[in-house]
C-alpha cells in the first residue's frame, strides 16, 4: 500500500515550519550568551524542536513526512536530554553528538525523499535539500573536528567556535523550517483545488 506524502493538517505544518525559523534566529544569537549557560541554551532550543517534529509526526503519522519528522524529532529529543544532562560547561565536549545527530538526520532525510519521490506532490525535492544540508554539516564538523580541538585546547572555547556551532544549527533548522513551509503552502494550494483530496 503506497504511503500518502503528506496527511498532517497544512496549519500545523506551517506552524512548525515558522517555529523551526524562530530557532534558527535563536542559534544565531548564542554567540552573546555567557559560555557556561550555552549546553542548558542548545538543550531547550533542540528539546522544542524535537517535541513540535513529534506532535507533527503524530498527527502525519502515516505518511512520507510522518515517518521523517518522527525520526527527526527522537533524535532530536535525545540529543537535547544530553546537552541538559552535561556536567560541564561549554559546548566542545557535545561536539561529536552534534555531528552524528546532523549524519543521521541527513541520512533519514535523504532515505524518506528517495522513497516519496514518485508521491502526488513535487515537495519531496525538499526532503533531499534538508538531508543534503544536515550531511553536510555533519561531514563539515567532521573535518574540522581536529583543528577545532587542537584550537580549544590551546585558547579555551573561543566565540569563534561558539559562532560556527550556532550558525550550523541555524542553517539546519532554517531549512527544515523553510522545507515545511514550503510543503504546507503546496498541501493548503492542493486543498483548496481539491476540498475532496484524501492526502489534505
Amino acid at each position: 500500500m503506497q504511503r500518502p506524502f503528506h496527511v498532517s493538517p497544512w496549519q500545523l505544518t506551517i506552524a512548525c515550519g515558522l517555529f523551526k525559523i524562530l530557532l534558527a534566529a535563536t542559534a544565531l544569537a548564542l554567540p552573546l550568551t555567557q559560555v557556561h549557560v550555552l549546553p542548558r541554551l542548545v538543550g531547550w532550543m533542540l528539546l522544542a524542536g524535537g517535541l513540535s517534529e513529534l506532535l507533527l509526526s503524530w498527527t502525519g503519522r502515516h505518511s512520507w513526512t510522518g515517518r521523517l519528522t518522527f525520526g527527526s524529532g527522537a533524535l532530536t529529543v535525545v540529543l537535547a536530554a544530553l546537552f541538559l544532562g552535561a556536567p560541564w560547561h561549554g559546548l566542545h565536549p557535545l561536539a561529536a553528538f552534534v555531528m552524528i545527530w546532523f549524519l543521521l538526520r541527513g541520512i533519514l532525510s535523504l532515505d524518506v525523499g528517495f522513497q516519496s519521490r514518485f508521491g502526488p506532490t513535487a515537495n519531496w525535492a525538499w526532503l533531499l535539500v534538508r538531508g543534503f544540508v544536515d550531511l553536510g554539516l555533519g561531514l563539515a564538523l567532521m573535518a574540522g573536528a581536529p583543528l577545532a580541538m587542537f584550537a580549544i585546547v590551546v585558547f579555551g572555547e573561543v566565540r569563534e567556535f561558539v559562532a560556527v556551532f550556532s550558525a550550523t544549527l541555524a542553517v539546519s533548522f532554517a531549512t527544515a523550517g523553510i522545507g515545511l513551509v514550503s510543503i504546507a503552502l503546496a498541501q493548503r494550494h492542493q486543498k483548496l483545488a481539491d476540498p475532496l483530496s484524501a492526502t489534505s
